[in-house]
């Protein structure tokens, strides 16, 4: 059973974008979208299903915060690691 910790996802201009849900070690580089605990802009909801390839901007700086794309079958997020801070 994997233990899954709260993750605060925040652009460098310093807007909060989500909570995620990670699990497992290591830098952040896929958010699933059914891990997202919470989304105050609305960014990553996925009903109707985001196309693949869309991108992903911060609604604050305009960053690319990443793209969607199919990781291991499911729809996620590819993250831009030099636009998040942790």
């Amino acid at each position: 059973m994997t233990r899954f910790k709260s993750l605060p996802v925040v652009c460098e201009c310093g807007t909060a974008l989500a909570v995620y849900l990670k699990g497992g070690r290591g830098r952040l580089r896929k958010m699933y979208f059914g891990r997202i605990k919470e989304d105050p802009f609305g960014l990553f909801i996925n009903e109707p299903p985001v196309p693949l390839e869309t991108e992903i901007f911060c609604p604050n700086c305009q960053k690319r915060i990443g793209t969607v794309a199919r990781v291991s079958g499911h729809a996620a997020v590819k993250i831009n690691q030099g636009v998040i801070r942790i």
